[in-house]
């Protein structure tokens, strides 16, 4: 038995949070992942892999830019979500991001080298004031650290000692040299300190299929699965990643064929990248096909099947009406990619 999950596109991440949560859910198991469109109606894809990556690339993506986490768009620290913490929330994120990567090989690119760090039990660096999200907090601290008598910092600290009261600092100081210690103090506490338990949650989760093992025994080998973003898939990336579907050679099929593919490389030159490649690769290798119009009428726009990541390409005379057919085939239709 696979884990069935439907999902709309508008709002994966309430559909992840609850089949993970569900008590039937394995994480062991084969996903069966089903798009629902605007009436409720199964796409119809069968689930060879394809919809579970789009699944996954979709959730990674909406969990970045979610309530649990904060910071650049690249370098996300967890934010603290009580009412999350009590429903173990973070837990199930960290579930969610194991299964992304083991089952998909979509990996998050988005955790800052301080979350890292704390996922992986390696030393932190010290804290920036900018690392903190709340702006108040962040003005008290600043003014403290720009002090520049002994005077002008205790009467900023007293403005800030209800705050750094409920970090848990102390907010008396001896000496101007204290003050920079106090305010490092302070802003670990708030960016790291507070999270603790949210922490502990999604290192809990990430030890779902061995993934926290690994990380712990190995933080530099996993390290590129969490930070430093995305790297750009390159035009040359994907000319080879592909298996073409030629027809016999010598045949008016095959001219017509290698005139496409010379079309598809030229346009692949002329977009630039995409995405990326899964690090672990597809289940598997992407296929070309050619919509030949004796097999399949007269198909000008291109087709997709993401289940066996197979691309559809139409066969046009020149290669200005095959960028256009192209372009507008995938620009206007949301649904492309799930034939």
């Amino acid at each position: 038995m696979s884990n069935l999950i439907n999902v709309m596109r508008d709002t994966v991440l309430p559909s992840a949070l609850r089949a993970f949560s569900r008590r039937s859910f394995s994480t062991e198991k084969k996903l069966n992942v089903v798009f629902i469109d605007a009436e409720n109606t199964g796409e119809g894809a069968v689930d060879d892999g394809g919809p579970t990556r789009e699944f996954f690339r979709l959730l990674n993506v909406e969990l970045k830019n979610s309530q649990y986490f904060c910071g650049p768009d690249e370098s996300k620290n967890l934010t603290l979500v009580s009412r999350a913490v009590l429903a173990g929330e973070y837990r199930i994120i960290g579930k969610m991001l194991a299964v992304s990567v083991i089952h998909a090989g979509i990996t998050p690119s988005f955790f800052s080298e301080r979350l890292y760090s704390l996922i992986s039990h390696c030393p932190s660096l010290p804290v920036d004031i900018d690392e903190i999200d709340d702006w108040e907090l962040r003005q008290m601290l600043q003014k403290i650290q720009n002090a520049e008598t002994l005077e002008g910092a205790q009467d900023a600290i007293t403005e800030a000692s209800a705050v750094l009261g409920l970090l848990g600092c102390s907010t008396y100081m001896r000496s101007l040299q204290e003050r920079d210690v106090l305010v490092e103090e302070a802003a670990r506490a708030y960016v790291e300190g507070r999270v603790k338990e949210a922490i502990e949650q999604l290192t809990e989760g990430l030890k779902t299929l061995g993934l926290g093992d690994a990380i712990k025994t190995y933080p530099e080998i996993m390290k590129p699965l969490f930070i430093g973003g995305s790297k750009p898939l390159e035009a040359e990336d994907l000319l080879g990643l592909f298996r073409i579907n030629f027809s016999r050679p010598g045949s008016n099929r095959r001219r017509v064929e290698n005139q496409t593919i010379m079309f598809w490389r030229d346009w692949l030159i002329e977009v630039g990248g995409a995405d990326k490649i899964p690090p672990l690769g597809f289940g598997h290798k992407p296929t070309i096909q050619f919509l030949h119009p004796e097999d399949h009428g007269n198909r000008i726009f291109p087709e997709a099947n993401t289940c066996d990541v197979t691309l559809r390409l139409p066969l046009h005379g020149t290669y200005l009406q095959f960028r256009e057919r192209m372009e507008s085939g995938i620009l206007q239709s949301p649904s492309f990619g799930f034939a």
